[in-house]
C-alpha cells in the first residue's frame, strides 16, 4: 500500500513536471500574441523575430527534457509495477490472499499507467505538431526577415529622398531670401528716387508758378508801357496839329518862335520820354523773353519728370 501511494505521488509529480513546460510554452505564446497586438508593424516584425528565435531555441530543449523526464518516470513506473506484479504473483503462488483495496489500487495504477501512456503519445504528437509549427515559423521568420530588409531599404531610400528634398528646399529658400533682399533694396532705391523726383517736381512747379507770375507782371508792365507810348504818340500828334494850326493862323513871328520853341521843348521832352519808354519797353521785352525761356525750361523739366514717374511703379 505504501508503495502504491508513493507511485501515485510520483505519478502526480511527473504530471506536474510534464505540464510545467507546456504552461511555459503557452505563456510564451500568449506573450507573443500580446506583443503582436500591441506593437507597430515594424516593431512587430522585430519582436516576432526575437520571440520566435527564443522559442525556436527553447522549445526543442524543453520538450526533449520533458519527454526524457517523462520517459524515465514511466520506465521507473513500469519497473515498480513489474516488481509489484512479481511480488503479487509470488504471493498468489504461496496462497496469499490479496485484499480488494490493493487489487483496486493496482487496477487504478494500471489505468493511470494507460492514461500516462496516452498522455505520452499526445505529448509526442504535440511535439511533432510543434516541430512542424517551428518549421513553418522558421519559414515565416525568413519571409519576415526579407520583408524587414525590404522595408529597411525602402525607409533608407525615403530618407535619402527626404534629405535631397530638404537640401533643395533650403537652397531654394536661400535663393528666395537673396532675391527678396535684392528686390527690397531696389524698391527702397526706387522709392528714394520717386521721393527725390516728387521734391524736384514740387520745386519745378513752384518755379513755374513764379515764372508765370513774373510773366503776367511783365505782360501788365508791357501793356502799361504800350499805353504810355500810345498816349505819347497822341500827344505828339496833337502837338503837331497845334503847330500846323499855329502856322496857319499867321501869328507874329515871335509868338510863333516862342510857341515853336515851347513846342520844340515839349517835343524834345516828349522825344526823351519816348526814348525812355522805348528803352523800358525793350527791357520789358527782354524780361518777357527771359521769362519765356525759363518757362520753356520748366515745362521741359516737368515733362521729363512726368515721363520718369510712371516708370518707377511699373518697375516696382
Amino acid at each position: 500500500t505504501e508503495a502504491l501511494r508513493e507511485l501515485r505521488s510520483n505519478h502526480e509529480a511527473l504530471r506536474r513536471e510534464f505540464l510545467a513546460p507546456r504552461r511555459r510554452v503557452e505563456d510564451l505564446d500568449r506573450q507573443l500574441a500580446d506583443a503582436a497586438n500591441a506593437a507597430s508593424p515594424y516593431v512587430l516584425c522585430c519582436q516576432h523575430k526575437n520571440v520566435w528565435t527564443i522559442l525556436a531555441s527553447l522549445r526543442p530543449a524543453v520538450f526533449d527534457i520533458a519527454i526524457y523526464i517523462y520517459n524515465e518516470a514511466v520506465s521507473e513506473f513500469h519497473d515498480r509495477i513489474s516488481t509489484l506484479e512479481a511480488q503479487l504473483a509470488a504471493a498468489s503462488s504461496f496462497g496469499v490472499i490479496i485484499p480488494p483495496d490493493t487489487a483496486r489500487r493496482i487496477a487504478d495504477l494500471e489505468s493511470q499507467l494507460a492514461r500516462s501512456q496516452s498522455d505520452l503519445q499526445a505529448a509526442r504528437d504535440r511535439q511533432s505538431a510543434l516541430a512542424s509549427e517551428l518549421r513553418e515559423s522558421a519559414t515565416s521568420h525568413k519571409a519576415a526577415q526579407s520583408e524587414v530588409a525590404r522595408l529597411k531599404a525602402a525607409i533608407k531610400r525615403k530618407n535619402c529622398r527626404l534629405r535631397t528634398l530638404n537640401d533643395n528646399y533650403e537652397r531654394r529658400l536661400r535663393v528666395a531670401d537673396t532675391t527678396i533682399a535684392t528686390h527690397t533694396a531696389e524698391l527702397g532705391r526706387l522709392q528714394n528716387r520717386v521721393s527725390t523726383l516728387n521734391r524736384d517736381l514740387q520745386k519745378a512747379s513752384q518755379r513755374a508758378q513764379a515764372a508765370t507770375s513774373q510773366r503776367d507782371q511783365a505782360r501788365a508792365a508791357h501793356i502799361a508801357t504800350q499805353d504810355r507810348v500810345s498816349a505819347a504818340r497822341d500827344t505828339i500828334a496833337r502837338l503837331e496839329k497845334r503847330i500846323n494850326q499855329v502856322e496857319k493862323s499867321q501869328k507874329s513871328r515871335q509868338d510863333l518862335e516862342s510857341a515853336l520853341a515851347k513846342l520844340q521843348q515839349e517835343k524834345d521832352a516828349l522825344a526823351v520820354q519816348r526814348d525812355e519808354l522805348f528803352g523800358q519797353l525793350a527791357e520789358r521785352f527782354m524780361e518777357v523773353t527771359d521769362l519765356r525761356a525759363e518757362r520753356d525750361q520748366a515745362l521741359e523739366r516737368l515733362s521729363n519728370i512726368a515721363s520718369l514717374l510712371p516708370s518707377a511703379p511699373g518697375h516696382k
